[in-house]
């Protein structure tokens, strides 16, 4: 009897016990997030303001518009500071702020990083210039006179006009082409171009140190073809020279013809000169089938009628097309033309030359 009062006591007493360790636990987590939330408030509002505010990058824009235009100021809370806001109102503000990067180093520090606009090239436009940064912003409006130190463009027809406006033109290829085109250059590092004229697309002329025309074609392999003009320019034309380099594609290489020559004058296609000797490059005969051949030092062998081969015509001083480099030829119109050879097999063969119209006649023969 006793026995059975006894557990019946126990039980009734188990509920109670566990009710309290569960009320125990409620308090706990309770407090836990009270102070949470007390401690969140207290760093908004009195832990972790900004004590120091860093500027990097910058050199155009005085600290003071930074952090004007910014919205920050030593006093402020950290955690409270949206660095995105910031960001943006310095980028849409400041247009020769290309992109700036806001971080915050606790407990009380604020750091701005700025990339600052780079000059890339004027656009010339109803008679006003445009300049436009490297990232494709226009950065200044309506100047009487170019910049200077940077391209020229012309051909191009400008749809955005406002500082700041993102590059955009009437015929939306132009922009992609024009930005690519400055990038490439960028990148191989390809100075002292004038201008660039977008008037055709298919037909982009740029102006080289105000004595090279160069004809780049289309924007098709556009990085291929300005890594080989400027091989061919800073490898085999002299300082001094000046014309028009043609690009005539990947297996017909690069044309130079000097200024002093009319490009729509035809030769005498019964006339075939022998080099003279002391030439740095090589004079070829192009009359098809005539089996001339030349025995100077510097002279090529071999029948027309075969075309040019990898390793017995292809001159370059080293007696083989298929080292890297640039192979030169001056043919008898006095039109120099270029081979680069990356170190492939990009020899000349009778198939695209001497079988498929290039012949004598023509004002700037191919080899």
């Amino acid at each position: 009897m006793n026995g059975t009062y006894k557990e019946n006591r126990m039980n009734s007493q188990r509920p109670a016990a566990r009710r309290q360790t569960v009320n125990m636990r409620n308090v706990y987590v309770a407090s836990f997030f009270a102070a949470a939330a007390l401690l969140l408030v207290l760093s908004m509002f009195l832990f972790f303001n900004v004590s120091e505010i860093k500027i990097e990058g910058v050199t155009l824009y005085e600290q003071d518009q930074i952090l004007g235009v910014g919205g920050v100021s030593t006093g402020q809370n950290l955690v409270r500071t949206n660095t995105d806001i910031v960001e943006k109102r310095l980028k849409d503000t400041l247009v020769y702020l290309d992109d700036v990067k806001v971080t915050k180093k606790f407990p009380s520090t604020l750091v701005i990083t700025c990339t600052e606009a780079e000059k890339a090239a004027d656009i010339e436009y109803k008679n006003s210039y445009y300049v436009l940064s490297a990232s494709g912003k226009i950065l200044e409006t309506k100047n009487p006179a170019p910049t200077g130190d940077i391209p020229v463009v012309k051909g191009f027809e400008l749809k955005s006009l406002s500082q700041g406006d993102k590059l955009a033109s009437e015929d939306s290829f132009k922009a992609d082409i024009l930005k690519e085109l400055l990038n490439e250059l960028h990148d191989l590092k390809f100075k002292n171009i004038d201008s660039i004229d977008l008037t055709t697309r298919s037909d982009i002329k740029l102006m080289y140190d105000g004595r090279l025309e160069i004809k780049l074609g289309s924007s098709v392999d556009m990085e291929y073809k300005l890594t080989y003009l400027k091989a061919v320019i800073d490898k085999s034309i002299t300082d001094d020279y000046e014309g028009t380099l043609i690009y005539n594609g990947a297996d017909s290489g690069i044309s130079a013809i000097p200024k002093s020559q009319d490009e729509s004058s035809k030769p005498d296609d019964t006339s075939s000169a022998k080099p003279d000797d002391s030439s740095s490059a090589v004079s070829a005969d192009t009359n098809i089938d005539d089996g001339n051949t030349w025995d100077s030092d510097n002279s090529w062998s071999g029948d027309d009628s075969q075309g040019y081969s990898d390793d017995t015509n292809a001159w370059d001083g080293n007696d083989d097309a298929d080292n890297a480099g640039t192979d030169q030829w001056t043919n008898e119109n006095g039109n120099t033309d270029w081979e680069y050879d990356n170190g492939g097999d990009q020899g000349y063969t009778d198939n695209g030359y001497a079988d498929n119209g290039y012949v004598d006649d023509q004002t700037n023969t191919d080899w």
